[in-house]
């Protein structure tokens, strides 16, 4: 698992084997309790394709930084599916 960017408390990644076989996409989660579901958006089309634990108003915060940041997260998500390393980038 590669965290690819954090937010406040949300934290985006990817699983390398993700990477290989699926469209780009992040799943996200919170930073703080446990035992949480990751939420699963698409990188190109910005569609929701799992909630996870996240509350609507959480997974829309997401999909708008997804959006404003678009360009750069499937740059990162491209680099992980070629095997190259990543820095963590802090959305704002």
């Amino acid at each position: 698992m590669q965290k690819i960017a954090i937010y406040k408390y949300l934290t985006f990644y990817i699983f390398s084997y993700d990477a290989v076989n699926e469209p780009p996409h992040l799943h996200i989660a919170k930073e703080r309790g446990n035992r949480q579901r990751s939420a699963k958006i698409w990188l190109k089309t910005l569609e929701i394709a799992e909630t996870g634990s996240l509350t609507d108003t959480e997974l829309n915060q997401a999909v708008k930084l997804i959006e404003n940041n678009q360009k750069i997260l499937i740059e990162s998500f491209n680099k992980v599916k070629e095997g190259k390393r990543i820095t963590t980038i802090k959305l704002k």
